[in-house]
């Protein structure tokens, strides 16, 4: 009756999972989470994919529904469900005491449902359980936290002021909010998302089914991404410490610039994330006691990085605390000695205002200001980080690796992070590229075969940069 358990939350999800693909990730894992006598299933329909709960009543199985549909908040819920329904299996008599209850507790059938909410009072009733919440990084949400204010608005806040705040909750004024971005934009999307949210929250499934079925995939993008080779961006480099008459930036400000949108084109990062490096001038010791050697000592030949949760200014890094390693292609094997990777410095930023907008995009605003002080027709350093990708590639790191070390999904690198290929880089990546292992998966399927022996994890975990626990995991799959 009093069985305790540890509900999974958002900040369990894998690390470097977006989307759909995170989702199904935390679904997986709330599956271990169940007691034994309740089980969680995936069940598509057409207006969504929803949670049903498999247990045996009496002598047969059952697949019941529990209402919650497949999204991270449904899943928790459905979690809790479950156990809620392990304790009545055992403590309920009769199969019609146990059904009366289901219908009661898990589908709240006769519960009267407060239809009159405003919307003023269902978007608090978000934010609260967005505050009391965990990011995807296992960290708590804090509110003094620039960052974490800066993501409600941009996921929430932004969309919901579209809705009349003292307004019962209606379908029309959402959808007029809804419809006030255009279709197919990544806005139209994102308000969808949050709408969605809104209406699962309150538990208002008519309106989230009505949501359900309209199509927020993004079918527009940016038409502007800029694209940057290694060679123009070396040439870029030394035009840049060639300008003349800079009275007001001098040129110890330049170099240090220069050496955070180096460290994008070596590593991958994220403008912030450079901001964020533990191990620039002092070794770093992890927790489980391996002291990473300093960037900036000579001895150094890994010159493995250390990002860590925060930046200097205490915003919250992305995808938070990983290891990172250089990815140099074969053409340019120098180009740690080129841009003076060990001996960089990072610029003084100051900031001016408490707005937590202006603290969260404080790097980012200010690398895109100098770049276009500059003047020399490239603003967009995030194409660095596209071209350290490639980079990867064309020195045959396989793809599960190229993702770890930028921190986002394979998904994500498959997709996204073939958009700013330009021409000298793709004929670099198809004429000088060091041969590429075969995809993890397609490698898995050959162990299956081959026989999964201690010697063949082994091997196949340093090839792929996994661990032997991860290899093994796969093949069970």
């Amino acid at each position: 009756m009093g069985e305790k358990f540890n509900s999974v939350t958002l900040s369990t999800s894998a690390d470097y999972l977006i989307g759909y693909e995170r989702i199904l990730d935390y679904f997986k894992q709330a599956q271990k989470e169940c007691p034994k006598a309740v089980g969680l299933k995936k069940d598509s329909k057409a207006s969504g994919s929803y949670i049903t709960l498999q247990f045996k009543l009496g002598n047969k199985r059952v697949n019941k529904t529990c209402g919650c549909y497949l999204t991270m908040q449904g899943i928790t819920e459905s979690l809790k469900k479950a156990h809620l329904v392990a304790i009545a299996l055992e403590s309920l008599r009769t199969e019609s005491q146990f059904l009366a209850w289901y219908d009661d507790t898990i589908l709240e059938k006769n519960i009267i449902k407060n239809d009159l909410m405003t919307f003023g009072e269902a978007i608090t009733k978000v934010e609260k359980e967005y505050w009391d919440g965990h990011t995807k990084r296992r960290q708590q949400r804090d509110k003094n936290n620039a960052s974490h204010q800066y993501s409600w608005r941009c996921v929430y806040g932004h969309y919901f002021k579209l809705l009349p705040q003292s307004t019962v909750v209606n379908l029309a004024d959402i959808l007029l909010a809804v419809n006030s971005k255009q279709k197919g934009t990544k806005c139209f999307k994102n308000c969808l998302c949050a709408m969605r949210k809104l209406a699962e929250t309150i538990s208002s499934s008519d309106i989230l089914s009505c949501l359900k079925e309209i199509d927020g995939t993004q079918t527009q993008f940016r038409e502007d991404l800029q694209s940057i080779s290694v060679d123009e961006f070396l040439k870029f480099y030394e035009e840049v410490l060639a300008i003349s008459g800079d009275k007001r930036y001098n040129l110890e400000s330049r170099k240090r610039w220069l050496w955070v949108f180096s460290m994008q084109l070596v590593y991958g990062f994220r403008v912030h994330e450079v901001f964020a490096v533990q191990n620039l001038n002092e070794p770093f010791r992890t927790k489980d006691g391996i002291t990473i050697p300093a960037l900036s000592e000579l001895s150094n030949t890994k010159m493995i990085a250390v990002v860590g949760e925060k930046t200097r200014l205490e915003t919250t890094t992305k995808t938070g605390y990983r290891l990172c390693v250089p990815m140099l292609p074969p053409t340019h094997p120098d180009l740690i000695e080129c841009l003076r990777i060990k001996s960089g410095q990072l610029p003084d930023i100051k900031l001016t205002s408490s707005n937590s907008k202006t603290i969260s995009g404080a790097y980012n605003d200010r690398a895109w200001a100098t770049l276009k002080r500059w003047n020399k027709g490239f603003t967009q350093s995030h194409a660095l980080r596209h071209l350290a990708n490639f980079n990867g590639q064309m020195a045959g790191m396989s793809q599960e690796t190229r993702a770890k070390n930028l921190g986002h999904s394979t998904q994500m690198n498959e997709g996204t992070y073939k958009k700013r290929a330009n021409t000298e880089t793709t004929i670099n990546l198809l004429t000088q590229s060091t041969k590429e292992a075969i995809p993890l998966g397609s490698a898995i399927e050959v162990l299956k075969q081959l026989g999964s022996d201690v010697k063949n994890v082994k091997l196949l975990a340093a090839i792929y940069g996994i661990t032997p626990d991860e290899v093994m995991e796969l093949l069970t799959e």
